[in-house]
């Protein structure tokens, strides 16, 4: 058995450089020559949070808490801690899109998600929501210029939705070199739709010769710039995006 399949091989990875360590190792492990080229940073919402501050000191009126990433999980729940609000989620049900993002509620809020989706994008986890009732209400933490696909379905299902921004994501900038090793890789992997924005506008447009995307949502947006996506990982998660990656390149 080949323990090394990625030999030879060199890999992007796009995500932040704080979430970016399991993906790194794990393709390191394979034998690729991995390029770290953070597409996106996370950093505070404009607005300076107050709708976010606004929404966890109003807690009791929601009866579900939506997560589409685990930035998100990661932002509400800082939040929280510095509000004294973190023993106010109890009554809470909570949805996660994927596996990645459940792990995040898990070790945030030490309980388990109450609903995931088999595919992991906001239009199945909207889809998999039962319907409310007289009383539901929904709180959705995002991103500033976050997806809506999620609030859309909610609200299409007759659900009361509150979407507010807990951070906001914006495009570092990359070394003339990175950014050379970056487009001429044999392959580069991306996370979230916001990665493969920043990754173009880093690299005016340009890429590695494969794309592999984790999720419908992140395919679609590699499609809409004009990408050819080899790969789509249907899971959210990192062992979902390596074997894609693994399959394109082997």
């Amino acid at each position: 058995m080949n323990t090394k399949p990625l030999k030879g091989k060199s890999v992007v990875v796009t995500r932040a450089s704080h979430q970016n360590a399991e993906l790194v190792r794990a393709f390191s492990d394979l034998g690729a020559d991995v390029i770290a080229a953070p597409a996106i940073a996370i950093v505070p919402p404009l607005d300076g949070g107050q709708p976010l501050d606004d929404a966890l000191l109003r807690l009791s009126r929601f009866t579900w808490l939506a997560f589409t990433s685990s930035n998100a999980v990661s932002a509400l729940m800082a939040r929280a801690a510095r509000r004294g609000v973190l023993k106010n989620f109890s009554h809470l049900q909570i949805a996660a899109v994927g596996p990645t993002t459940a792990a995040k509620v898990f070790k945030e809020l030490k309980r388990d998600a109450t609903l995931i989706p088999q595919k992991s994008d906001g239009a199945a986890l909207a889809a998999a929501f039962p319907e409310p009732g007289p009383n539901d209400r929904v709180l959705i933490p995002a991103a500033s210029d976050g997806l809506t696909d999620l609030r859309r379905g909610l609200e299409a299902k007759g659900w009361d939705v509150d979407q507010v921004a807990a951070y906001r994501t914006v495009f570092p900038s990359l070394s003339d070199e990175l950014i050379e090793r970056s487009i001429t890789a044999d392959l580069v992997t991306f996370a979230s739709p916001s990665s493969v924005i920043g990754h173009l506008q880093q690299t005016n447009g340009l890429t590695a010769s494969n794309v592999v995307a984790i999720g419908a949502t992140t395919a679609k947006e590699c499609i809409a710039k004009g990408l050819t996506v080899a790969a789509t990982a249907e899971q959210q998660s990192s062992g979902a995006l390596v074997q894609a990656a693994i399959e394109v390149l082997t």
